[in-house]
């Protein structure tokens, strides 16, 4: 009986695993924020990512591109990314990310946030 129970632990275990997706944990600027123009976007993740197979763009309210590259790891901090930004103005922007975590989950989202004048 106790080697089922055992089996039973372990394959939950793998399967709680298996099911892991990095999922936004935190976001500068925040969701909803009204902000000065930063020169970055910063988002962290639940979940060690795969930086190469990740991504940020930000947009402005016409739809134009404002991220100047790709998406880069945050040193030191596998479970985060940021993307370097142009000048900005104010305005509303949109940020859209995909985060695909070290098993190869894929997740997207977007959020909002405001440059003030």
């Amino acid at each position: 009986m106790s080697r089922r129970i055992g089996l039973a632990f372990a394959l939950s275990l793998a399967a709680s695993q298996a099911f892991a997706h990095a999922h936004l944990k935190t976001a500068s600027p925040a969701d909803g924020a009204t902000v000065a123009a930063p020169a970055e976007i910063t988002l962290g993740f639940t979940e060690d990512l795969e930086a190469k197979l990740s991504s940020i763009t930000v947009r402005d309210a016409r739809g134009g591109v404002v991220s100047t590259a790709p998406a880069e790891a945050v040193p030191g901090d596998r479970k985060a990314l940021k993307v370097r930004l142009k000048p900005v103005s104010a305005g509303t922007y949109t940020v859209e990310w995909a985060a695909t975590s070290v098993d190869t989950h894929r997740v997207t989202g977007q959020y909002r946030f405001t440059v003030r004048p």
